[in-house]
């Protein structure tokens, strides 16, 4: 697997280590997982979902884990060579957005107890870890239409995984920026040169990230 793939793939798994934890379910994987825990005839215990738009949304949300799995996860898992850097950042946007529909979030990152609990459970080595990725998130990497280059080469050889990324996220330390993008006259010198982003994005850290870093610092 190449460096985005592998990413795309991770950010998946989580979702269904997340499906599992949550509903007890053991050998189940992927789709079949999402058939049992959300189809018509389930065999095993459904859960909850967390929907915030109102409890007549529950069903359609559940639509959205056998459409992430058959299309993302498994496309990932068995091939990947297509996944660039635009599509791997939007997989790892879903499966937190997946994620927060579980509950995971708070259930795995947040009532841990912020910067202690990240450690504890061994999803940061140390404070000085947490601290390095926070500054990589920090440095205002713009993604254009969701794309890239070099950050998920970056993330890698900083030594940092998507699981680190997504639990900054859900612990309220980092948030994803997203923004319409204006073009200008300057935007196209030539009809040779490609047609301009309809939106900009970009990691941001939160107050509580930032209060983070300078206790650290100080």
């Amino acid at each position: 697997m190449g460096i985005t793939n592998t990413q795309a793939f991770e950010a998946m798994t989580q979702v269904e280590l997340a499906l599992k934890e949550k509903s007890g379910a053991k050998n189940k994987f992927g789709v079949n997982l999402a058939i049992s825990l959300f189809g018509e005839n389930k065999g095993i215990k459904g859960i909850k979902l967390c929907v915030p738009f109102g409890e007549e949304m529950q069903k359609k949300a559940e639509v959205l884990f056998q459409g992430a799995f058959s299309y993302y996860r498994n496309y990932a898992a068995h091939d990947g060579s297509k996944i660039d850097n635009r599509i791997c950042l939007r997989v790892m946007i879903l499966a937190s957005e997946l994620l927060d529909l579980i509950g995971a979030s708070s259930q795995s990152f947040v009532d841990v107890g912020e910067v202690p609990g990240l450690i504890q459970t061994g999803v940061f080595s140390d404070r000085e870890q947490l601290h390095k990725l926070l500054c990589f998130l920090g440095r205002g990497h713009i993604f254009p239409d969701y794309e890239g280059d070099g950050f998920y080469e970056d993330l890698a050889y900083e030594g940092f995984s998507d699981t680190q990324v997504q639990a900054v996220i859900d612990t309220g330390l980092v948030e994803y920026i997203t923004q319409p993008y204006t073009p200008s006259k300057l935007d196209r010198l030539s009809p040779y040169d490609p047609p301009p982003p309809e939106e900009l994005g970009w990691f941001e850290l939160t107050k509580l990230g930032k209060e983070i870093l300078e206790r650290d610092v100080t």
